[in-house]
């Protein structure tokens, strides 16, 4: 199967204070259209790193990332953001939801940013809400749903482009064990029907239920 994105050989440096730190240490991975890799390793080990370079948040020190066949260290800021927007759904720990906007307008936001028009998002929105179940939660704001609805949300706007790959950082790491089961249940079926997903965890459980998994350790990746 085709590579979505491929790390080969990243380093990642970074300063602090005049201390300058090795977050990777020659790291490769191949992600293939149709994977749901899971990144495990201890806290430290550099695996949001890697997850923020896969998805051109970030850009390596040295060695090569390739998405979709392109250099990501290649391209300008503008151009890694206008990849991410269109081709990379990001979903965080702690959401990252807009407190003031109801769960249909969070979701609508990188519809919005897509320049979509106003009517087509609501819909698109509404859809992959209704994907995730949560049909009967569009105008219900964060503060009014449960952890795993909020973690569910935030999948919702991470697929609301139909990305290339989804990228989840610790996605079960706030949430308590039957939630965090229902969100794995969640990654699979999308999984299943087609969506490529990586994520980072700690949750063995999480782990254990993706088609493949690597550990980051001290930087390097290990099958």
């Amino acid at each position: 199967m085709s590579a979505v994105v491929a790390a080969r050989e990243v380093t990642r440096d970074y300063l602090r204070g005049r201390t300058r730190v090795r977050a990777l240490r020659g790291a490769t991975v191949t992600v293939a259209k149709g994977d749901f890799l899971a990144v495990t390793g201890p806290s430290g080990s550099g695996k949001s790193t890697l997850l923020h370079l896969l998805g051109g948040v970030d850009v390596a020190t040295s060695g090569e990332v390739l998405f979709l066949g392109r250099d990501l260290a290649r391209l300008s800021v503008e151009e890694r953001a206008a990849l991410r927007l269109r081709e990379v759904g990001l979903v965080f720990q702690r959401f990252h939801l807009l407190p003031m906007l109801a769960a249909i307008e969070n979701v609508e936001l990188p519809l919005a940013a897509a320049r979509v028009p106003r009517r087509e998002r609501r819909e698109r929105a509404a859809a992959v809400l209704e994907r995730v179940g949560l049909g009967d939660r569009l105008r219900h704001r964060p503060s009014e749903l449960s952890g795993g609805q909020c973690q569910r949300v935030a999948i919702a706007r991470a697929l609301a482009n139909d990305p290339a790959l989804v990228l989840a950082d610790e996605p079960t790491g706030e949430l308590d064990t039957a939630t965090s089961r229902r969100v794995l249940s969640l990654l699979r079926e999308l999984n299943a029907a087609g969506t490529t997903v990586v994520v980072a965890t700690h949750d063995l459980e999480l782990a254990a239920g993706a088609g493949r998994r690597i550990r980051v350790v001290d930087g390097r990746t290990r099958p």
